[in-house]
C-alpha cells in the first residue's frame, strides 16, 4: 500500500489500521456501505453515476423529474404510482447498490416533503410517516444488502454517493476521478432534488470538506507504525505526523469557510433557499432514523477518535454517539475504533515521565492537532460561527425542525441555544490539550461567560450565552454589519 510501511508485522496485530484499510479495498466488500482507501480516504473510489439496469428505468425516470415535482400538488401520486420492483441479489447487481440506496432514499424523502402542503406544515412533525410499499420494500432490501440495520437516508447516500462533476471529462469510463479535483465549483449532485444553486453548493461542500482529509488515512497508518515499530526516536516521526494531520483539519476548515452567503461569491449558498428547500427536505418523517447530518461525517468521528475524545455527555455529544450506530458504515466504525485504540494522547503523556525533552515537542504537536480540529480558529470553531448564522436565518424564514427532529422557534432564539450546545461539545475536545512546561494546565480552562464566533464572509458577530445565563427570546438577534451600518433580518410569522 503506497505510503504505508508493512514490515515487522506481529501476527497478533491482525486488526492494525493498514490491514483494515487493505481489507476494505477487497473486491468482495467494495459494494458494502462506505469506502475506505489510501487513495480516496473516506470518499468513494469511483462515482456511482452509471444508470441502473433497464428494469429500473421507472426509478431513473422519476428522479430525473424531481425538480419539476418539488412543489407540485400531485407529487405523492406520481411517486406512489411507481411499479413494484425487487432489489434482491438476483435482480440488482452489487455494484449498483449504492446508487440504488441514494435513489430510493431521495424518493422516500420526496414522498414525505414534496408539495406545498407538506413542505410547509405548521410543524414539520405533522408530516405523515407512511411510505408506499413500492418505495419502502426495495429500500429496505437495498439497505440490508449494504449491511445496515434498517432503512434510512444517510450522509453517505445524500452526499458521498450523490455527486459527480459538472465537466463529464473529469470522470473516467469506469467512474474514476481525481480526489484533488473535488472542489465546490467543479461538482454537482448526481441526483438533483430542487436543482437550485443552494443545493449544489451544499452537497458539493460536504464532498470537498471530507475530500480535504483524504491524506489522513495514509498518515494515521504511518502513525501506528511509528508508535509500535519506530524505536526510541519514534517521537520525532509522531510529532511530524501529528502536524501533518493537523494540516488536514485546517484544510477541511478552509474548505468549509468557502461556503458563502455573499451573492458575489463563486461558492454562494443562499441561506434562505437553503433553509426553505434542501435542509427542510432532509428531515425524515417521525419514526425513521435521523437523516443526513454533519455530526455523522467521517471527518468528525475520525478526529474525535484520534485526539482521544472520551466524553459524550453533552447534548450534541450524545447525538453524535447515537448517529454512530445509524449513520456510520461498519467499515468506518471499525477504523475509528482502531484509531482510538492507538491512544495517541496516552502515548504523549507517557513521554513526560521518561523523556521530558521529547514530551514537550510531541505535546505541542498533539495540541496543534486538537486546536486545528476543535479550537476557536479550527474546524469546529469556524463550523460553529457559520452554522449558527445559517440556522438563525433558516429559523426566521420558516425552517422549524432540525434533522434530529428538534423543533425550532423564532421566539425562543433556538439557534442561540444551538450555539451553546456546539460550544459545549467543542469543550469536550479542547480540554484534551496537554500541559507543556511554561503553560497552564489546559485541562482546566478558565471560565468564560460568553463565547464569540466570527464569520468572515458575513461580518456577523453572534454572542453565545453560556448555560449559566438565561436565553432572552428575541425576534432577530443576528446583526449584520456592512460599512458601519447594522441591520437585522425581519422575522416572519411563519413557524
Amino acid at each position: 500500500m503506497p505510503g504505508v510501511r508493512t514490515t515487522r508485522r506481529d501476527p497478533q496485530r491482525f486488526d492494525s489500521l493498514s490491514q483494515h484499510v487493505s481489507a476494505c479495498s477487497e473486491p468482495s466488500v467494495r459494494h458494502l456501505d462506505g469506502d475506505l482507501t489510501v487513495e480516496h480516504g473516506f470518499m468513494p473510489r469511483v462515482l456511482t453515476d452509471c444508470l441502473l439496469p433497464k428494469r429500473y428505468d421507472a426509478w431513473e425516470q422519476v428522479v430525473a423529474r424531481l425538480p419539476e415535482l418539488a412543489f407540485a400538488p400531485h407529487a405523492q401520486a406520481v411517486l406512489g404510482d411507481l411499479p413494484m420492483l425487487t432489489a434482491d441479489a438476483g435482480s440488482l447487481p452489487d455494484d449498483q447498490l449504492k446508487r440504488a440506496a441514494t435513489m430510493l432514499g431521495i424518493i422516500a424523502h420526496c414522498y414525505w416533503r414534496f408539495g406545498i402542503a407538506r413542505m410547509y406544515h405548521a410543524r414539520n412533525c405533522d408530516v405523515p410517516d407512511q411510505l408506499p410499499e413500492v418505495i419502502e420494500r426495495p429500500w429496505r432490501q437495498v439497505c440490508h444488502r449494504l449491511g445496515r440495520a434498517g432503512e434510512g437516508f444517510t450522509t453517505e447516500d445524500c452526499f458521498f454517493n450523490n455527486f459527480t462533476f459538472l465537466d463529464a471529462n473529469q470522470v473516467g469510463p469506469g467512474g474514476q476521478y481525481r480526489i484533488e479535483e473535488a472542489k465546490i465549483e467543479a461538482l454537482r449532485p448526481m441526483i438533483r432534488v430542487y436543482g437550485n444553486e443552494a443545493e449544489r453548493v451544499f452537497v458539493s461542500a460536504f464532498v470537498e470538506v471530507n475530500a480535504a482529509v483524504t491524506p489522513a488515512v495514509r498518515l494515521v497508518c504511518q502513525l501506528e507504525h511509528a508508535i509500535r515499530d519506530g524505536g526510541p526516536d519514534a517521537h520525532e516521526m509522531v510529532s511530524e505526523l501529528l502536524s501533518k494531520l493537523a494540516k488536514c483539519a485546517r484544510n477541511a476548515m478552509a474548505s468549509f469557510r468557502r461556503v458563502s452567503p455573499r451573492k458575489n461569491s463563486n461558492t454562494f449558498c443562499d441561506p434562505v433557499d437553503w433553509a426553505k428547500t434542501y435542509v427542510t427536505w432532509t428531515v425524515p418523517a417521525a419514526g425513521y432514523p435521523t437523516g443526513p447530518s454533519g455530526s455523522a461525517t467521517p471527518l468528525v468521528h475520525f478526529f474525535d477518535a484520534l485526539i482521544g475524545r472520551a466524553r459524550y455527555e453533552t447534548t450534541l455529544g450524545a447525538f453524535a454517539e447515537g448517529l454512530r450506530r445509524t449513520q456510520l458504515p461498519k467499515k468506518h466504525r471499525k477504523f475509528f475504533d482502531l484509531v482510538r485504540g492507538l491512544d495517541i494522547r496516552g502515548y504523549v503523556q507517557r513521554l513526560a515521565g521518561v523523556a521530558p525533552a521529547r514530551y514537550r515537542a510531541t505535546a505541542e504537536a498533539f495540541n496543534e492537532l486538537v486546536e486545528s480540529f476543535s479550537g476557536d480558529s479550527g474546524f469546529l470553531g469556524v463550523h460553529k460561527g457559520k452554522v449558527v448564522d445559517y440556522l438563525g436565518v433558516g429559523t426566521i424564514v420558516g425552517r422549524n425542525q432540525s434533522t434530529a427532529h428538534d423543533q425550532t422557534y423564532v421566539a425562543n432564539a433556538t439557534w442561540t441555544e444551538m450555539a451553546g450546545k456546539l460550544e459545549d461539545a467543542r469543550e469536550e475536545r479542547t480540554t484534551l490539550e496537554l500541559a507543556t512546561p511554561g503553560t497552564f494546565d489546559q485541562s482546566q480552562p478558565p471560565n468564560a461567560s460568553t463565547a464569540k464566533s466570527v464569520t468572515d464572509e458575513t461580518c456577523s458577530y453572534i454572542s453565545v450565552p453560556r448555560p449559566s445565563q438565561p436565553v432572552e427570546p428575541v425576534a432577530a438577534p443576528i446583526a449584520r454589519r456592512h460599512c458601519g451600518k447594522s441591520t437585522l433580518p425581519r422575522a416572519t410569522s411563519e413557524q
